[in-house]
């Protein structure tokens, strides 16, 4: 073989190569952009559970915020007397049933707030936070929390009773932290305010505007 031609045969083989790499990336990147995985499914606002005022808004909410599935479905629980039984759950479920968010309020008897965060919210990840919500706000990568004051004097216990209220994906998020920490804060505070106003509490909320 001559010195020229066998510098033909390897420019072709490291042009061939590097076509192979191109591929092998382009297929990695298309595999993590999501190309090759399941149509993600529509949520639309009449889908989603009747406990968020704007459902509307939650909807655009759920669909960036949740992991991807190929059908979403919002299945609600709830005991709506305006007492010391008020709860109300909303559920988010993916493909194969498999639970992916819950916005959870439940009335209970009143308690300093950091009581109430040690002993009351479900078990969480990551740095927690605080924010101005309620009696108090808190944040985690996965949950967020408000404790909502509610009655200066609940009528059959006649105690005070304040609402806890939380918004906690069950499975990981796909999203930045800081997107999905204030995605979390801004369903809680909705759904807070609707379980404020369907328990017919008599303190002022404190929920942000």
């Amino acid at each position: 073989m001559t010195e020229a031609s066998g510098r033909r045969s390897i420019r072709r083989t490291l042009l061939y190569g590097g076509i192979a790499l191109a591929a092998v990336l382009s297929t990695l990147l298309a595999y993590l952009l999501g190309v090759f995985s399941e149509e993600r499914g529509d949520i639309k606002a009449d889908d989603v559970c009747r406990s968020l005022p704007d459902r509307k808004a939650a909807a655009r909410i759920f669909g960036s915020l949740l992991p991807r599935a190929a059908d979403y479905d919002f299945v609600t629980t709830s005991t709506p007397d305006p007492d010391e039984s008020y709860i109300n759950t909303c559920s988010v479920m993916g493909d194969n049933n498999q639970r992916l968010l819950n916005l959870h309020a439940e009335m209970g008897v009143a308690m300093p707030w950091r009581q109430w965060a040690d002993h009351n919210l479900p078990p969480t990840s990551g740095k927690v936070t605080y924010f101005d919500a309620g009696v108090k706000g808190v944040s985690t990568s996965d949950l967020a929390a408000i404790y909502v004051p509610c009655y200066s004097s609940e009528a059959k216990t006649k105690q005070p009773h304040n609402l806890t209220v939380f918004a906690h994906a069950t499975e990981e998020l796909p999203g930045s932290d800081s997107e999905n920490r204030q995605k979390l804060v801004d369903l809680a505070t909705a759904f807070g305010r609707n379980a404020y106003k369907e328990a017919e509490c008599d303190l002022p909320s404190r929920l942000p505007d």
